[in-house]
C-alpha cells in the first residue's frame, strides 16, 4: 500500500513539473518578445533589399516593442542569409528577408523553399531597369540596343549574383532585344551593380531604383528604361522597356521569413508587426519614394503569392539555363 503511495506521489510531481515547465512556456510565448530580434538582410547596405528591409524593421520594432538588429549578409543569390533563417531556432528571434526562397531550390542553390519556412509576408517588389553612366552616348534603349548588335559580346553590362532576379532580367533583355553583352556578375546586390555604372566600370547595369536615387541625383548615372509594360509612380520620367518596343516583364519580390515551426502566439504576433508595419502609410511612403511596388500580403496569402511566383520564374530560369 506504502509502494503504491509513493507511486502515486511520483507520477503527481512529475504532473507538476510537466504542467509548471507547460505554464512557463506558455508565458514565455506570451510575453514574446522579450530580447532584440535579428533581421538578417541577404544584400549589402545600400541594395534594393536594404533600402526596403530597413524601413520595415524600425517600423516592425516599433509594434514589438524590441529593437530589429541588422544584420547584412549578401552572396550566393542570397542564399547565404537563407540558409541562416532556415537553420535558426524557431522562436521568433531570427528573422529575414528573402528574394529568393521560392526558387533556389529550383535552381538548386538550396534543398529547400518557403513552404519550409515560416511565411510571415510580403511587404514589397521592385522593378528593375536599364541604366548608363552619365558619359555613354545613348539616350534610349534603341540607341543602346542598335550599337550592342553591331558589336556583340563587347558592351560590359553589370549586373547581380548569377541566379539573382536582376541578373535574370539581364538575361531577359538580352533574349527580348536579340543581343549579346558581356554579363558581369556582382558578388552582391544592387548597390555594387550602381557602384560600376556611376564609376564609368561598365557600359550599362541592371538594377532596382532604391539603390540608385542617389547617383540620380547625383547626375553620375541615367536610366533608359525600366521592365515591364507601365512607368513606375514617382519616376514617370522614365520609359517603360515595351514603350521600345522589348517586353520582359521582372518583378524582384521579397519576402519576410523566419524558421518553420514557430509557436503560435509568436507567430500570430509577428504577423500582427508586419500587417501593421507593411499596411501603414508610413511604409507605403517609403516604397514609393523608392520606386518600390508595396504589396502587403500576410500569411497564406503571401505563401500563395509566392507559390505564382515559382511558376513565373519556371520559364525565365529555363530560358536563362539554370532550371534544375
Amino acid at each position: 500500500m506504502a509502494r503504491k503511495r509513493f507511486g502515486i506521489g511520483i507520477a503527481a510531481a512529475v504532473a507538476a513539473v510537466v504542467l509548471s515547465v507547460a505554464v512557463r512556456a506558455g508565458a514565455q510565448e506570451a510575453a514574446y518578445p522579450r530580447k532584440p530580434i535579428t533581421f538578417i538582410i541577404p544584400n549589402e547596405a545600400g541594395s534594393s533589399m536594404d533600402s526596403s528591409g530597413r524601413p520595415l524593421a524600425e517600423l516592425m520594432q516599433k509594434e514589438l516593442g524590441q529593437p530589429m538588429i541588422i544584420v547584412n549578409k549578401p552572396g550566393a543569390a542570397g542564399t547565404i542569409a537563407l540558409r541562416d533563417v532556415h537553420g535558426a531556432k524557431p522562436d521568433g528571434y531570427t528573422l529575414g528577408l528573402a528574394a529568393t526562397a521560392h526558387y533556389a531550390k529550383l535552381v538548386g542553390l538550396v534543398p529547400f523553399d518557403h513552404n519550409d519556412l515560416t511565411v510571415i509576408g510580403v511587404p514589397a517588389g521592385g522593378v528593375p531597369g536599364i541604366m548608363v553612366p552619365a558619359d555613354r552616348p545613348w539616350k534610349s534603349v534603341k540607341e543602346l540596343v542598335e550599337h550592342a548588335r553591331s558589336r556583340p559580346g563587347e558592351l560590359k553590362v553589370a549586373t547581380t549574383t548569377r541566379g539573382g532576379y536582376w541578373w535574370l532580367a539581364t538575361k531577359a533583355f538580352e533574349k527580348t532585344a536579340g543581343i549579346k553583352l558581356n554579363v558581369l556578375s556582382q558578388p552582391g546586390g544592387g548597390a555594387m551593380v550602381v557602384t560600376q555604372v556611376a564609376g564609368g566600370h561598365v557600359d550599362l547595369g541592371v538594377a532596382g531604383l532604391p539603390e540608385s536615387r542617389s547617383q540620380i541625383q547625383a547626375g553620375t548615372i541615367r536610366f533608359l528604361a525600366m521592365f515591364g509594360s507601365q512607368r513606375v509612380p514617382g519616376y514617370e520620367q522614365i520609359p517603360a522597356l515595351a514603350e521600345a518596343g522589348y517586353r520582359a516583364e521582372v518583378l524582384g519580390v521579397m519576402a519576410l521569413v523566419a524558421p518553420k515551426g514557430l509557436p503560435k502566439p509568436v507567430h500570430e504576433a509577428l504577423a500582427r508587426a508586419f500587417s501593421a508595419a507593411a499596411k501603414g502609410a508610413a511604409y507605403d511612403k517609403a516604397v514609393a519614394q523608392m520606386g518600390g511596388v508595396r504589396l502587403g500580403f500576410v500569411g497564406a496569402e503571401a505563401v500563395k503569392f509566392l507559390d505564382e511566383q515559382a511558376g513565373v520564374m519556371r520559364p525565365l530560369l529555363s530560358d536563362a539555363g539554370l532550371l534544375k
